[in-house]
Formats: structure tokens, sequence, C-alpha cells
């Protein structure tokens, strides 16, 4: 099988975005048991970090694209109608790309200048 195959680079792009969000999701499990309690100053102090910041852009990003994936998969296999497939996914990227959205607002708003 070639990488250019879609259906094997959807299922390459899922195990990379799965293995992203676990490995900062420990990340961020192991930083919260060895600060507790926080605060609001250090959560602000911790996220504005900018390798933290980026860094959690790319977690939301992987897991926009991750949940893209996945519900498009199911989307394609299980609503046969097209019509249905079609506004499902039309409301499943309306939805993440406001997120998308509201996630560039709070990163704007945390950038120091």
């Amino acid at each position: 099988m070639s990488l250019q195959a879609q259906g094997m680079r959807t299922w390459l792009l899922q195990r990379l975005t799965a293995v992203y969000i676990a490995v900062y999701s420990l990340f961020l499990i192991v930083w919260i048991l060895l600060n507790f309690p926080i605060n609001y100053s250090s959560w602000y102090s911790f996220f504005s970090h900018p390798v933290i910041l980026i860094s959690t852009v790319i977690f939301y990003l992987s897991l926009f694209i991750h949940a893209w994936v996945g519900v498009r998969d199911i989307l394609v296999d299980y609503a046969k109608p097209s019509s249905v497939r079609f506004i499902l996914l039309t409301v499943l990227a309306l939805f993440l790309l406001v997120m998308a959205t509201w996630l560039l607002l709070i990163v704007i708003s945390l950038v120091k200048v």
C-alpha cells in the first residue's frame, strides 16, 4: 500500500494526532500533579510561555483534525443519504472552524506584545 492512497493518509493522520494528543495530555497531567494546588497566576504564566502556547495550539489543531477524520469516517459509513451526509459534514466543518477561531482568539489574548 502506498502513502498516496487516501485511506492510508487518513489512517496515518489519525494515529499521529492520537499520539500527540496522548503525549500532551500526559505532560499536562504530570505538570498539574507537580504544581498542585494551582491558581490563576500559575495557569496564566504556564500557558503564556511560548513553548507551551505553541504546544497547546498544536494540541488543539491535532484534536480538531482527529475529530474531523474520525467523525467523517463514521458519517461516510453510516449516513447513507448523501444529502444528510453533506449536511452533517458541513455542520461538523463549521463547528470545528468556529472552535479553531475561538482558539485563535484565546491565543492572541495570551501573546504579550
